[in-house]
């Protein structure tokens, strides 16, 4: 019951937090957005399949739908999404948040963030907040992309951009026919000093804890998968 009363004032207040999917021209190919370097990687991809410019952020000729709505509207779809380890992922968050200097937004003030924090403190935090009420910046990337029920889903990782990219390619040519051409395969940033950090020793163990669910999902052998 609690649950159900927070979702209603969650969409309330954050109206946008749950619809992932934009469902790309032609209806037969949606994309699970999960913010920070997959949305970058993802931008020319969703401007090759006609969703718009990959510079403005924002696609014009895409539905923008929660999981349910997708599931409802287009039950066949085929949706695919990039992943990204969760060190890397929260050291990417850290950067963007803290160690930019730049004003925290309101959330994060909320939630006891505080200008020039340590990257321990930021990680203790983040920790103790469940994906209910998490950011889309560190909600677990197997919360969000549990929100659909559509049949199948190619997950791709960005540390195996190499492997996954063809992947990719057969499903663009089975979904918008040979003449989609997707852009080559991106060049990817170096790691981060915090991502380093992140990846061993304590924090590297509280993170998988938190993120125990994306370890076994996504860091596995398999990238198919049914989501739940």
């Amino acid at each position: 019951m609690l649950q159900s009363v927070y979702s209603v004032y969650d969409r309330v207040r954050r109206p946008l937090r749950n619809h992932h999917y934009l469902v790309l021209p032609g209806a037969r190919l949606a994309y699970a957005r999960v913010p920070g370097l997959p949305q970058q990687i993802a931008r020319p991809v969703l401007a090759a399949l006609g969703g718009g410019s990959e510079d403005s952020g924002w696609f014009d000729e895409v539905e923008l739908l929660t999981g349910r709505e997708l599931h409802r509207r287009y039950p066949e779809i085929v949706v695919f999404a990039f992943v990204q380890r969760p060190a890397e992922r929260i050291a990417a968050a850290y950067d963007l948040l803290i160690a930019s200097q730049k004003p925290l937004p309101t959330f994060y003030v909320r939630h006891g963030f505080a200008p020039g924090m340590g990257l321990s403190e930021f990680v203790q935090r983040i920790c103790r907040i469940g994906d209910l009420r998490a950011d889309n910046l560190f909600r677990s990337q197997a919360d969000i992309l549990a929100q659909t029920k559509a049949g199948t889903a190619l997950i791709l990782r960005t540390d195996h951009l190499a492997r996954d990219w063809p992947r990719l390619e057969r499903l663009v040519a089975e979904t918008s026919g040979p003449a989609t051409v997707l852009p080559p395969l991106p060049e990817l940033p170096e790691p981060s000093p915090a991502a380093t950090d992140l990846g061993q020793g304590l924090l590297a163990d509280r993170l998988a804890r938190r993120y125990a669910q994306d370890l076994r999902l996504y860091f596995d052998a398999s990238e198919v998968l049914s989501p739940a």
